[in-house]
């Protein structure tokens, strides 16, 4: 698995979190951010890449509905196309430039 990687499982670690403290309010943030951020790897992925990429993509679709599920028990709503008001562009060049530093 490639490096890169670690921001997308830092952010399903993140959404953990989020979900286990009752903040879902802040889950489709982190959602879109997580979608963002995987949906660049991808763009720059190598064939080599294809495997792993797969293979997390559908970690987190199957995450995003376990994620859904836990919302509705709670009484709330967290659709995984959620919109949110915030830049995720901003979030995941964030994450991407903090991978390259090595944090």
């Amino acid at each position: 698995m490639s490096i890169a990687a670690e921001g997308v499982m830092a952010a399903t670690y993140k959404l953990v979190q989020q979900a286990m403290c009752g903040q879902w309010e802040d889950v489709p943030k982190t959602m879109t951010e997580r979608r963002e951020l995987l949906d660049r790897l991808s763009a720059n992925a190598t064939p080599e890449d294809l495997a792993w990429l797969s293979a997390l993509r559908q970690a987190m679709q199957e995450s995003d509905r376990a994620l859904e599920q836990m919302a509705g028990a709670a009484g709330q709503t967290v659709p995984a196309t959620q919109e949110t008001g915030m830049r995720p562009a901003a979030s995941v060049d964030e994450v991407m430039d903090m991978i390259k530093a090595g944090r």
